[in-house]
Protein backbone atom coordinates (compact mmCIF):
# COMPACT_ATOMS: atom_id res chain seq x y z
CA UNK A 1 0.00 0.00 0.00
CA UNK A 2 2.82 2.33 0.92
CA UNK A 3 4.18 1.97 -2.58
CA UNK A 4 1.21 2.48 -4.28
CA UNK A 5 0.81 5.85 -2.22
CA UNK A 6 4.48 6.50 -2.87
CA UNK A 7 3.56 5.99 -6.66
CA UNK A 8 0.60 8.07 -6.40
CA UNK A 9 2.52 11.33 -5.18
CA UNK A 10 5.68 11.15 -7.31
CA UNK A 11 2.90 10.90 -10.31
CA UNK A 12 1.31 13.84 -8.87
CA UNK A 13 4.44 15.81 -8.44
CA UNK A 14 5.29 14.76 -12.11
CA UNK A 15 2.17 16.57 -13.08
CA UNK A 16 2.23 19.67 -11.00
CA UNK A 17 5.73 20.16 -12.54
CA UNK A 18 4.89 19.20 -15.98
CA UNK A 19 1.97 22.27 -15.51
CA UNK A 20 4.55 23.83 -13.76
CA UNK A 21 7.05 24.35 -17.34
CA UNK A 22 4.15 24.95 -19.39
CA UNK A 23 2.10 22.08 -20.01
CA UNK A 24 -0.95 23.74 -19.40
CA UNK A 25 -0.23 25.83 -22.46
CA UNK A 26 -0.09 22.71 -24.21
CA UNK A 27 -3.07 21.48 -22.85
CA UNK A 28 -5.58 24.70 -23.34
CA UNK A 29 -3.79 24.91 -26.90
CA UNK A 30 -4.95 21.27 -27.75
CA UNK A 31 -8.53 21.90 -26.03
CA UNK A 32 -8.89 24.79 -28.66
CA UNK A 33 -7.93 22.44 -31.63
CA UNK A 34 -10.53 19.96 -30.67
CA UNK A 35 -13.30 22.75 -30.15
CA UNK A 36 -12.49 23.92 -34.13
CA UNK A 37 -12.02 20.40 -35.21
CA UNK A 38 -15.25 19.40 -33.86
CA UNK A 39 -17.50 22.20 -35.27
CA UNK A 40 -16.01 21.25 -38.48
CA UNK A 41 -16.37 17.70 -38.06
CA UNK A 42 -20.02 18.19 -36.92
CA UNK A 43 -20.56 20.95 -40.17
CA UNK A 44 -18.76 18.27 -42.34
CA UNK A 45 -20.93 15.29 -40.80
CA UNK A 46 -24.77 17.25 -40.40
CA UNK A 47 -24.38 20.92 -42.10
CA UNK A 48 -22.29 20.63 -45.00
CA UNK A 49 -23.29 22.02 -48.51
CA UNK A 50 -24.92 20.10 -51.25
CA UNK A 51 -20.89 19.99 -53.27
CA UNK A 52 -19.82 18.39 -50.11
CA UNK A 53 -17.79 21.68 -48.84
CA UNK A 54 -17.69 22.87 -45.82
CA UNK A 55 -19.86 25.92 -44.69
CA UNK A 56 -17.25 27.36 -42.47
CA UNK A 57 -17.75 28.23 -38.73
CA UNK A 58 -19.40 31.97 -39.45
CA UNK A 59 -22.43 29.35 -40.24
CA UNK A 60 -22.33 28.70 -36.41
CA UNK A 61 -22.26 32.31 -35.19
CA UNK A 62 -22.30 31.77 -31.05
CA UNK A 63 -19.62 28.62 -31.05
CA UNK A 64 -17.12 30.52 -33.51
CA UNK A 65 -17.34 33.52 -31.10
CA UNK A 66 -16.41 31.44 -28.27
CA UNK A 67 -14.07 30.02 -30.36
CA UNK A 68 -12.68 33.12 -30.94
CA UNK A 69 -12.60 34.41 -27.60
CA UNK A 70 -11.23 31.20 -26.26
CA UNK A 71 -8.15 31.37 -29.77
CA UNK A 72 -6.97 34.88 -28.36
CA UNK A 73 -7.27 34.21 -24.83
CA UNK A 74 -4.60 31.14 -25.17
CA UNK A 75 -2.62 33.54 -27.22
CA UNK A 76 -2.40 36.22 -24.48
CA UNK A 77 -1.68 33.87 -22.06
CA UNK A 78 1.36 32.68 -24.20
CA UNK A 79 2.18 36.34 -24.04
CA UNK A 80 2.08 37.24 -27.62
CA UNK A 81 2.67 39.86 -29.46
CA UNK A 82 1.61 39.22 -33.24
CA UNK A 83 -1.22 36.80 -32.73
CA UNK A 84 -2.95 34.89 -35.17
CA UNK A 85 -5.92 36.22 -36.24
CA UNK A 86 -9.29 34.11 -37.37
CA UNK A 87 -10.08 35.45 -40.74
CA UNK A 88 -7.96 35.82 -43.83
CA UNK A 89 -6.82 38.87 -42.93
CA UNK A 90 -3.25 39.86 -41.73
CA UNK A 91 -2.35 38.85 -37.95
CA UNK A 92 -3.05 41.30 -35.41
CA UNK A 93 -0.29 42.88 -33.73
CA UNK A 94 -0.01 44.51 -29.99
CA UNK A 95 1.68 47.67 -30.00
CA UNK A 96 3.57 48.64 -26.72
CA UNK A 97 0.89 50.69 -24.91
CA UNK A 98 -1.72 47.61 -25.16
CA UNK A 99 -3.82 48.16 -28.45
CA UNK A 100 -4.05 46.59 -31.62
CA UNK A 101 -3.42 46.76 -35.20
CA UNK A 102 -2.96 45.21 -38.11
CA UNK A 103 0.38 45.40 -39.74
CA UNK A 104 0.39 46.61 -43.32
CA UNK A 105 3.14 44.64 -45.19
CA UNK A 106 2.49 45.85 -48.93
CA UNK A 107 4.77 49.47 -49.38
CA UNK A 108 3.13 50.00 -52.81
CA UNK A 109 1.07 52.78 -53.13
CA UNK A 110 1.50 53.48 -57.08
CA UNK A 111 -2.03 52.12 -57.52
CA UNK A 112 -2.99 55.73 -55.53
CA UNK A 113 -0.87 57.71 -57.28
CA UNK A 114 -2.04 56.96 -60.79
CA UNK A 115 -5.93 56.74 -59.53
CA UNK A 116 -5.74 60.27 -57.88
CA UNK A 117 -3.57 62.07 -61.09
CA UNK A 118 -6.46 60.41 -63.14
CA UNK A 119 -9.06 61.70 -60.90
CA UNK A 120 -7.99 65.05 -60.18
CA UNK A 121 -7.79 65.21 -63.94
CA UNK A 122 -11.69 63.77 -64.48
CA UNK A 123 -12.77 66.55 -61.48
CA UNK A 124 -11.19 69.45 -64.17
CA UNK A 125 -12.55 68.40 -67.00
CA UNK A 126 -16.38 68.20 -65.49
CA UNK A 127 -15.44 71.54 -63.65
CA UNK A 128 -15.53 70.07 -60.26
CA UNK A 129 -12.86 70.72 -57.60
CA UNK A 130 -10.39 68.34 -56.09
CA UNK A 131 -8.99 67.47 -52.66
CA UNK A 132 -7.24 64.29 -51.15
CA UNK A 133 -7.43 63.36 -47.82
CA UNK A 134 -4.83 60.64 -46.14
CA UNK A 135 -5.71 59.29 -43.21
CA UNK A 136 -2.68 58.10 -41.06
CA UNK A 137 -1.79 54.70 -40.25
CA UNK A 138 -2.34 53.85 -36.40
CA UNK A 139 1.25 53.46 -35.30
CA UNK A 140 3.06 56.74 -34.21
CA UNK A 141 6.29 55.75 -34.67
CA UNK A 142 8.17 52.08 -35.49
CA UNK A 143 9.16 52.10 -32.22
CA UNK A 144 5.54 51.05 -30.72
CA UNK A 145 5.63 48.13 -32.47
CA UNK A 146 7.11 44.69 -30.78
CA UNK A 147 10.40 43.80 -31.42
CA UNK A 148 10.44 42.44 -35.65
CA UNK A 149 7.55 43.53 -36.60
CA UNK A 150 7.03 45.84 -39.61
CA UNK A 151 4.51 47.91 -40.90
CA UNK A 152 4.23 50.25 -44.35
CA UNK A 153 0.98 51.92 -43.09
CA UNK A 154 2.48 55.69 -41.77
CA UNK A 155 4.92 55.55 -44.59
CA UNK A 156 2.98 55.18 -47.23
CA UNK A 157 0.32 57.42 -45.85
CA UNK A 158 3.39 59.73 -45.67
CA UNK A 159 4.67 58.64 -49.45
CA UNK A 160 1.12 59.70 -51.01
CA UNK A 161 0.76 63.23 -48.79
CA UNK A 162 4.32 63.60 -50.17
CA UNK A 163 3.32 62.74 -54.13
CA UNK A 164 -0.15 64.69 -53.98
CA UNK A 165 1.82 68.10 -52.66
CA UNK A 166 4.47 67.84 -55.57
CA UNK A 167 1.74 67.28 -57.87
CA UNK A 168 0.48 70.51 -57.00
CA UNK A 169 -3.22 68.99 -56.07
CA UNK A 170 -5.27 70.32 -52.79
CA UNK A 171 -4.74 68.23 -49.79
CA UNK A 172 -5.23 67.56 -45.87
CA UNK A 173 -2.75 65.11 -43.67
CA UNK A 174 -4.78 64.61 -40.81
CA UNK A 175 -2.27 63.57 -39.02
CA UNK A 176 -0.70 66.80 -39.51
CA UNK A 177 -4.43 67.93 -38.16
CA UNK A 178 -4.23 65.78 -35.31
CA UNK A 179 -0.99 66.72 -34.27
CA UNK A 180 -1.38 70.02 -34.44
CA UNK A 181 -4.44 69.08 -31.93
CA UNK A 182 -1.97 68.11 -29.42
CA UNK A 183 -3.76 64.82 -27.59
CA UNK A 184 -2.08 61.82 -26.60
CA UNK A 185 -1.78 60.59 -30.52
CA UNK A 186 -3.26 56.88 -29.50
CA UNK A 187 -6.53 58.87 -27.69
CA UNK A 188 -7.68 59.72 -31.62
CA UNK A 189 -7.66 55.89 -31.87
CA UNK A 190 -9.78 53.06 -30.66
CA UNK A 191 -7.69 50.65 -28.84
CA UNK A 192 -9.09 47.79 -30.61
CA UNK A 193 -9.59 48.68 -34.30
CA UNK A 194 -7.48 50.86 -37.41
CA UNK A 195 -9.95 53.48 -37.04
CA UNK A 196 -10.34 57.20 -35.95
CA UNK A 197 -12.61 57.51 -32.81
CA UNK A 198 -15.22 60.31 -33.64
CA UNK A 199 -13.43 63.30 -32.37
CA UNK A 200 -10.67 63.16 -34.78
CA UNK A 201 -13.60 62.60 -37.41
CA UNK A 202 -15.26 65.43 -36.25
CA UNK A 203 -11.86 67.54 -36.70
CA UNK A 204 -11.20 65.92 -40.14
CA UNK A 205 -14.55 67.30 -41.44
CA UNK A 206 -14.15 70.41 -40.05
CA UNK A 207 -10.96 70.71 -42.29
CA UNK A 208 -12.90 69.59 -45.22
CA UNK A 209 -15.72 71.62 -44.76
CA UNK A 210 -13.46 74.57 -44.90
CA UNK A 211 -11.69 73.58 -48.01
CA UNK A 212 -15.37 73.12 -49.54
CA UNK A 213 -17.20 76.66 -48.23
CA UNK A 214 -14.25 78.22 -47.66
CA UNK A 215 -15.08 78.22 -43.81
CA UNK A 216 -15.50 75.85 -40.66
CA UNK A 217 -18.71 76.28 -38.78
CA UNK A 218 -18.74 73.20 -36.92
CA UNK A 219 -18.39 73.51 -33.33
CA UNK A 220 -17.99 70.71 -30.49
CA UNK A 221 -20.23 72.47 -28.16
CA UNK A 222 -22.82 71.71 -30.94
CA UNK A 223 -22.79 68.27 -30.30
CA UNK A 224 -24.09 65.98 -27.41
CA UNK A 225 -21.64 63.13 -26.45
CA UNK A 226 -23.22 60.20 -25.17
CA UNK A 227 -20.32 57.05 -24.29
CA UNK A 228 -21.37 53.50 -24.72
CA UNK A 229 -19.00 51.40 -22.14
CA UNK A 230 -17.17 48.10 -23.00
CA UNK A 231 -19.48 48.37 -26.36
CA UNK A 232 -17.11 48.26 -29.02
CA UNK A 233 -15.07 45.19 -30.27
CA UNK A 234 -13.06 46.61 -33.78
CA UNK A 235 -12.07 44.87 -36.41
CA UNK A 236 -8.68 43.44 -35.02
CA UNK A 237 -10.75 42.56 -32.24
CA UNK A 238 -12.79 40.64 -33.81
CA UNK A 239 -9.97 38.63 -35.24
CA UNK A 240 -8.53 37.62 -31.90
CA UNK A 241 -11.51 37.83 -29.69
CA UNK A 242 -12.31 40.26 -26.33
CA UNK A 243 -9.42 38.44 -23.68
CA UNK A 244 -6.57 39.09 -26.08
CA UNK A 245 -7.54 42.82 -27.27
CA UNK A 246 -10.06 44.35 -25.01
CA UNK A 247 -13.09 46.16 -25.15
CA UNK A 248 -13.40 50.05 -26.39
CA UNK A 249 -15.74 52.45 -24.83
CA UNK A 250 -17.48 54.29 -28.02
CA UNK A 251 -18.29 58.15 -27.85
CA UNK A 252 -21.60 58.83 -30.23
CA UNK A 253 -21.44 62.29 -31.47
CA UNK A 254 -25.08 64.07 -32.10
CA UNK A 255 -25.88 67.26 -33.33
CA UNK A 256 -28.10 69.21 -30.95
CA UNK A 257 -30.09 70.63 -33.70
CA UNK A 258 -31.82 67.93 -34.72
CA UNK A 259 -31.72 69.30 -38.73
CA UNK A 260 -33.71 67.07 -41.63
CA UNK A 261 -31.90 64.71 -43.82
CA UNK A 262 -31.88 61.56 -45.80
CA UNK A 263 -29.76 58.59 -46.11
CA UNK A 264 -30.47 56.75 -49.60
CA UNK A 265 -28.99 53.60 -50.77
CA UNK A 266 -29.84 52.75 -54.31
CA UNK A 267 -28.47 48.90 -54.74
CA UNK A 268 -29.94 48.00 -51.18
CA UNK A 269 -33.31 49.82 -51.93
CA UNK A 270 -32.80 51.59 -48.56
CA UNK A 271 -34.28 55.13 -47.87
CA UNK A 272 -34.54 56.89 -44.15
CA UNK A 273 -35.56 60.67 -43.90
CA UNK A 274 -36.18 62.74 -40.52
CA UNK A 275 -34.15 63.99 -37.83
CA UNK A 276 -30.05 63.34 -37.87
CA UNK A 277 -30.67 60.24 -35.63
CA UNK A 278 -33.91 58.91 -37.70
CA UNK A 279 -31.62 58.84 -40.94
CA UNK A 280 -28.05 58.15 -39.92
CA UNK A 281 -27.69 56.25 -37.04
CA UNK A 282 -28.55 52.63 -36.54
CA UNK A 283 -28.54 52.29 -32.45
CA UNK A 284 -28.71 48.13 -32.66
CA UNK A 285 -24.80 48.39 -33.66
CA UNK A 286 -24.79 49.91 -29.85
CA UNK A 287 -26.87 47.46 -28.71
CA UNK A 288 -23.99 45.12 -27.21
CA UNK A 289 -20.34 44.22 -28.56
CA UNK A 290 -20.81 41.87 -31.27
CA UNK A 291 -18.27 39.68 -34.16
CA UNK A 292 -20.94 40.82 -36.76
CA UNK A 293 -22.40 44.26 -36.54
CA UNK A 294 -20.27 46.78 -34.76
CA UNK A 295 -20.15 50.60 -33.34
CA UNK A 296 -18.12 52.04 -35.61
CA UNK A 297 -21.07 51.86 -38.28
CA UNK A 298 -23.74 53.36 -35.79
CA UNK A 299 -24.22 55.77 -38.31
CA UNK A 300 -24.58 54.28 -41.61
CA UNK A 301 -25.07 50.92 -40.75
CA UNK A 302 -22.18 49.56 -42.94
CA UNK A 303 -20.22 50.05 -46.31
CA UNK A 304 -22.68 49.95 -49.61
CA UNK A 305 -21.21 50.79 -52.85
CA UNK A 306 -22.69 54.22 -53.22
CA UNK A 307 -24.67 55.59 -50.27
CA UNK A 308 -26.46 59.83 -50.93
CA UNK A 309 -26.95 61.66 -47.89
CA UNK A 310 -28.93 64.88 -48.05
CA UNK A 311 -29.01 67.70 -46.09
CA UNK A 312 -33.20 68.64 -46.87
CA UNK A 313 -32.57 71.86 -44.84
CA UNK A 314 -29.78 72.74 -47.56
CA UNK A 315 -31.34 72.13 -50.90
CA UNK A 316 -28.36 74.61 -52.94
CA UNK A 317 -25.67 73.61 -50.30
CA UNK A 318 -22.41 72.12 -51.96
CA UNK A 319 -22.59 68.88 -53.63
CA UNK A 320 -19.62 66.31 -52.57
CA UNK A 321 -18.40 63.25 -54.13
CA UNK A 322 -16.33 61.42 -52.07
CA UNK A 323 -14.63 58.14 -52.95
CA UNK A 324 -13.45 56.60 -50.23
CA UNK A 325 -12.80 53.29 -47.62
CA UNK A 326 -14.57 53.02 -44.00
CA UNK A 327 -12.74 56.10 -42.89
CA UNK A 328 -15.33 58.77 -44.62
CA UNK A 329 -18.37 56.96 -42.68
CA UNK A 330 -18.11 59.28 -39.29
CA UNK A 331 -16.30 62.29 -41.16
CA UNK A 332 -19.38 61.92 -43.85
CA UNK A 333 -22.56 62.19 -41.49
CA UNK A 334 -20.39 65.17 -39.53
CA UNK A 335 -19.63 67.09 -42.87
CA UNK A 336 -23.66 66.85 -43.90
CA UNK A 337 -24.45 69.72 -41.41
CA UNK A 338 -22.79 72.34 -43.67
CA UNK A 339 -23.27 70.90 -47.12
CA UNK A 340 -26.55 69.80 -49.64
CA UNK A 341 -25.56 66.41 -50.54
CA UNK A 342 -22.44 64.21 -50.11
CA UNK A 343 -22.42 61.03 -52.50
CA UNK A 344 -20.31 58.25 -51.01
CA UNK A 345 -18.50 55.87 -53.49
CA UNK A 346 -16.93 52.74 -52.72
CA UNK A 347 -14.81 51.20 -55.31
CA UNK A 348 -14.45 48.29 -53.25
CA UNK A 349 -17.75 47.09 -54.11
CA UNK A 350 -18.12 48.35 -57.53
CA UNK A 351 -18.14 46.28 -60.49
CA UNK A 352 -15.46 46.86 -63.14
CA UNK A 353 -19.05 46.96 -65.63
CA UNK A 354 -20.31 49.72 -63.45
CA UNK A 355 -19.62 53.63 -65.42
CA UNK A 356 -19.03 55.10 -61.86
CA UNK A 357 -17.49 58.36 -64.14
CA UNK A 358 -20.99 58.65 -65.65
CA UNK A 359 -22.52 58.12 -62.16
CA UNK A 360 -20.18 61.24 -60.93
CA UNK A 361 -20.91 63.08 -64.07
CA UNK A 362 -24.70 62.85 -63.45
CA UNK A 363 -24.17 63.89 -59.52
CA UNK A 364 -22.35 66.92 -60.97
CA UNK A 365 -20.85 67.77 -57.80
CA UNK A 366 -18.86 70.93 -56.75
CA UNK A 367 -16.03 68.50 -55.78
CA UNK A 368 -14.80 65.20 -55.86
CA UNK A 369 -12.56 64.02 -52.29
CA UNK A 370 -10.43 61.20 -52.39
CA UNK A 371 -10.20 59.85 -48.79
CA UNK A 372 -7.96 56.59 -47.55
CA UNK A 373 -5.93 55.25 -44.91
CA UNK A 374 -2.37 53.53 -45.94
CA UNK A 375 -4.17 50.50 -46.03
CA UNK A 376 -6.15 50.08 -49.71
CA UNK A 377 -3.35 52.50 -51.05
CA UNK A 378 -2.12 49.61 -53.01
CA UNK A 379 -5.09 47.71 -54.28
CA UNK A 380 -6.23 48.76 -57.93
CA UNK A 381 -9.88 48.16 -57.57
CA UNK A 382 -10.19 50.03 -54.37
CA UNK A 383 -8.88 53.56 -55.58
CA UNK A 384 -9.30 53.95 -59.32
CA UNK A 385 -12.23 55.04 -60.82
CA UNK A 386 -13.61 53.40 -64.08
Amino acid sequence: MRDIHSKGRIQSLHIFQFLKDGGLFVLCFLLVIVFFTSINLYEFVFDREPDGHVKGLERLELSEDHAVNAWGALQKLMGKKVANGSTVYEDVTLLKNGAVTMADHYPDVSPAKEAVTDAEEFASSISADFLYVQAPGKEETPLDLPYGAVSYGPAKAEEMTAFVRREGIDNISIKELLTSDGEDWYSYFYRTDHHMRNRAAYLTAGAVLEKINGENTLSEDGFEKITYKDIFLGTQGRMTGRYYAGLDDYELWLPKEEGHYSLEVPSEGIYREGTFKEAFLYEENLSHYSFDWYAYYAYLHQDYKHMILKNEDMPEGKRAVIIRDSTAVPVSVFMIAECGRIDLIDLRYTDASEDVYGLIEDISPDIIIYMFGPGYLGVDNAVRLH
